[in-house]
C-alpha cells in the first residue's frame, strides 16, 4: 500500500470511531433520567402546619424534626417561638414516640439553654393536649 492509502484508512477509522462514540453518547444520554427538581424548603409556618396534620406517620414526623434541626436558624428568624411551638405540637401528636420528642427537646435545649424552662412547659402542654 502506498502512503496515501494509509492516510485514507486512518481517516476513515477515526471518523468511524467518532460516529460510534457519538452513537453511544446519544444512546446513554437518552436513557438517563433528568435530575429531579430540588424541593423548596418549607418556612417555619409551613412546617408547623405540616406538623399539625393528624395523618402524619412517625416517619414523616421524623422528617419534619430533621428539617427543624437542619434549618433551625432560619426558622427562629421567622418565628422566635418556633422551638416551643414545634415541641408542643410534636408532643401532642398521637403517632409520635417518646424518643423523638425527647431527642428534639434535647436538641432545642442544647441550642438555647436559656429556654429550658419554657421548653419543659411546652412539652407539658403538648402532652396534656394528647
Amino acid at each position: 500500500m502506498q502512503q496515501k492509502d494509509w492516510v485514507l484508512v486512518i481517516i476513515f477509522l477515526s471518523i468511524g470511531l467518532i460516529f460510534i462514540a457519538l452513537f453511544f453518547i446519544f444512546f446513554f444520554y437518552k436513557n438517563t433520567q433528568p435530575p429531579k427538581k430540588q424541593e423548596k424548603m418549607p418556612n417555619a409556618k409551613e412546617i408547623l402546619e405540616l406538623l399539625r396534620q393528624k395523618e402524619n406517620t412517625l416517619e414523616t414526623l421524623h422528617q419534619y424534626s430533621s428539617l427543624a434541626k437542619i434549618h433551625h436558624t432560619s426558622y427562629f428568624q421567622e418565628n422566635e417561638n418556633f422551638d416551643l411551638e414545634f415541641v408542643s405540637i410534636l408532643a401532642s401528636h398521637k403517632n409520635v414516640n417518646a424518643k423523638l420528642v425527647l431527642e428534639i427537646e434535647k436538641y432545642f435545649k442544647s441550642i438555647n439553654p436559656n429556654r429550658k424552662e419554657l421548653l419543659d412547659k411546652a412539652l407539658e402542654s403538648g402532652l396534656n393536649k394528647r
